[in-house]
């Protein structure tokens, strides 16, 4: 009689077309996508035996069949129907075996992004951290092991750039730089959030109508000497080019060029590689982000939101990089 014996299903990542840009043009890349094995509490971090993944049915994620446009659901359930909150997915490369890894420093990405059902206490977030390209044990890239962050979450702390965490009702996009490579990280870092550091409150709803998809570019730009010194952010919808009113640099962080706080600093962990991350998460606790005197959110009720709109979801389309101006 045989006996029993457990049996750890492969996991099949999503395809995921991506653009790489030269003022040439843009080119095709066909890599895929893999969900962070921590959000959601999806698996047992020491246990990597589990049935398959299934993106749409476990986790909400949703991929179009040409994979240049990838939809996060807000509420799924998993295997054994336990509810499962937002999702956090990142690139492998072509070849399936490493997280794609993208240096920054004198270029630019896009990205196209529908936020028109990102309420308050919602957070659609697309953002870079310094995470190692072959993941780390147990289940290494094939299953989304490796996450860190500048909050230090899961454990693991390293350089952060937010591109964006936004709901409709607030845009910031932050940097997070760290003292080492995985220690010292500045948690708050420097951000700019046109609603609360200029006090226009109509620029992101109004003048970026987020009713409407919206191209987001992010330019990364460097001085003489290839060393990072401004992040400057524009947005294109309606055939209409956006400035944001203000860009990052030093000198609007306060933070003196060369310091561990600085852009360059941060800039020297985007030569080394980071991983894009895309996230969609929910708290009662995001005033500091939509709410008070950084957005126009008054109340939260994340469980009401849940149970009332658990397809709520954030579509983000046309990922572009390459150098400044190509992307868009």
């Amino acid at each position: 009689m045989l006996g029993l014996v457990a049996v750890v299903l492969a996991e099949k990542h999503p395809n995921f077309t991506w653009q790489q840009c030269t003022k040439s043009g843009c080119t095709d890349v066909h890599g895929f996508l893999v969900h962070d094995k921590h959000m959601g509490d999806i698996r047992d971090r020491d246990n990597a035996d589990y049935p398959e993944l299934d993106y749409e049915k476990h986790v909400g994620v949703t991929v179009s069949a040409d994979g240049r446009t990838v939809v996060q659901h807000l509420v799924s359930h998993d295997w054994e129907n336990r509810k499962v909150v937002g999702s956090r997915i990142y690139i492998v490369t072509p070849d399936d075996t490493k997280y794609e890894e993208f240096q920054f420093v004198g270029k630019e990405l896009s990205y196209t992004v529908d936020m028109s059902e990102i309420e308050c206490g919602v957070n659609a977030a697309l953002y870079t951290v310094e995470m190692p390209a072959t993941g780390k044990t147990p289940g290494g890239v094939k299953y989304g092991y490796g996450y860190c962050d500048a909050n230090c979450v899961d454990g693991d702390c390293c350089p952060e750039f937010d591109i964006q965490e936004a709901s409709k009702h607030a845009m910031v996009f932050t940097t997070h730089s760290c003292q080492q490579a995985t220690s010292g990280c500045d948690s708050s870092g420097c951000g700019y959030n046109p609603y609360r550091d200029d006090n226009n409150h109509a620029f992101w709803g109004t003048t970026v109508n987020v009713n409407q998809p919206v191209t987001v570019v992010t330019q990364f730009r460097a001085d003489a000497s290839g060393n990072l010194n401004e992040v400057r952010r524009l947005y294109v919808q309606g055939g209409k080019t956006i400035e944001s009113p203000k860009s990052l640099t030093d000198s609007f962080c306060h933070y003196n060029a060369g310091d561990w706080h600085s852009l360059s600093n941060m800039g020297a962990s985007f030569k080394k590689g980071h991983v894009l991350v895309f996230s969609l998460w929910d708290s009662d606790g995001m005033n500091w982000m939509d709410g008070g005197n950084n957005g126009g959110c008054t109340s939260y009720n994340i469980n009401q939101l849940e149970t009332s709109n658990p397809g709520l979801k954030v579509t983000w389309s046309n990922i572009k990089f390459g150098d400044l101006d190509s992307t868009y």
